[in-house]
């Protein structure tokens, strides 16, 4: 017979003991201890869930060509610590800061990114790499801050900064990337809002690299120009859920959140914890056809055009299938060239909205 149900039936207890009744089943010292130790779990928990440990904030002070830095002290500074109060803050210096400063990070109960979407991913990618379970907040001053409007937040410092001061938790879905970097290694790296191969990945890397900085979406609309004008498509292999198809492409996403691109809602049914990944791919089609239809994307509704296609996967892998060197960008940030392996981890990330 079961130790802990004739436990039970000699003490005339429920075979499924309480934390209360512990003391009647095991010695004295034991069961006091557990009981200790159950209570400062609870006690930690609610400290996080109530706001009582201190927030870390991560400033890329460069994100937006400067215009973290500026809006930071002017605007966000005095917003934080109303609502906060007492907080701790540290500055980037260069690419990957942000990813060991959040991965280093002890004893917060939130950590706060204010940048782009990039800066977002490398506090990401911090604090999975470090195993916390802390939650994440967003204070967009990129020229994209596409994760946050899946989720409708507004750009507006105010109800960003009230949404951090908040308890509510989003459990979000976090893809895994397995992928070569321009050196050739292989390297892993966690996105939270989209991935994109190709046309995308093309005009992300101009618009990095353009001398002439200006904010918003101009800056994409100019790199999107130039670019367009030289574009063709890729001959791709795509394997989605095992299943092997030849595509040929302009550019395919695949989305944990809705938008990229500054606004284009290019994967229109992606949804962050429904453990599955949007693969969207807009096909070959003549550049005046292209031209026309591209618009389209920043309502969604590109998808309603024959050489476009969206599907639902819970992994995904694609590489270039004639041996042209296809460029892609995670949340933002060109890292690397195809092949791309992706996966999902289901709910891996708590994120404040």
């Amino acid at each position: 017979m079961n130790l802990q149900k004739n436990w039970g039936m000699m003490l005339d207890l429920d075979p499924e003991p309480s934390l209360k009744m512990l003391p009647l089943l095991l010695p004295m010292n034991f069961a006091g201890e557990l009981i200790k130790i159950g209570k400062m779990l609870q006690f930690v928990h609610y400290s996080q869930r109530s706001g009582d440990m201190k927030v870390l904030v991560v400033i890329n002070p460069m994100a937006s060509n400067g215009k973290a830095l500026s809006d930071y002290k002017e605007k966000i500074q005095s917003l934080l610590k109303k609502e906060l109060g007492d907080y701790d803050e540290k500055f980037t210096k260069a690419p990957g800061d942000a990813i060991e400063i959040a991965r280093k990070a002890r004893g917060y109960g939130k950590i706060v990114s204010v940048g782009g979407d990039g800066t977002l991913n490398e506090v990401v990618n911090g604090v999975m790499l470090s195993g916390a379970d802390i939650p994440v907040g967003m204070i967009g001053v990129g020229t994209g801050n596409d994760f946050s409007k899946t989720f409708g937040i507004p750009n507006n410092y105010e109800v960003m900064v009230k949404k951090i001061a908040g308890d509510n938790v989003f459990l979000s879905d976090v893809l895994e990337v397995e992928y070569r970097n321009f050196e050739g290694k292989q390297q892993k790296r966690y996105a939270i809002n989209v991935i994109g191969a190709g046309f995308d990945a093309d005009v992300t890397a101009r618009m990095n690299k353009s001398k002439i900085k200006v904010r918003g979406k101009l800056t994409y609309l100019m790199s999107f120009l130039i670019e367009f004008i030289k574009a063709k498509s890729y001959s791709l292999s795509l394997n989605i859920d095992g299943k092997e198809r030849p595509i040929n492409c302009f550019l395919v996403a695949f989305g944990n959140g809705k938008f990229f691109g500054g606004g284009m809602k290019a994967c229109p049914s992606a949804v962050p914890d429904d453990g599955k990944l949007d693969v969207m791919g807009i096909e070959k089609m003549s550049k005046l056809r292209l031209l026309y239809h591209f618009p389209k994307i920043y309502k969604g509704q590109h998808i309603s055009v024959p050489t476009v296609f969206e599907t639902p996967a819970k992994y995904a892998e694609i590489h270039s299938a004639d041996g042209r060197k296809v460029m892609f960008e995670i949340d933002g940030e060109i890292i690397g060239t195809l092949p791309l392996k992706i996966s999902v981890k289901p709910k891996a990330l708590r994120v404040l909205i």
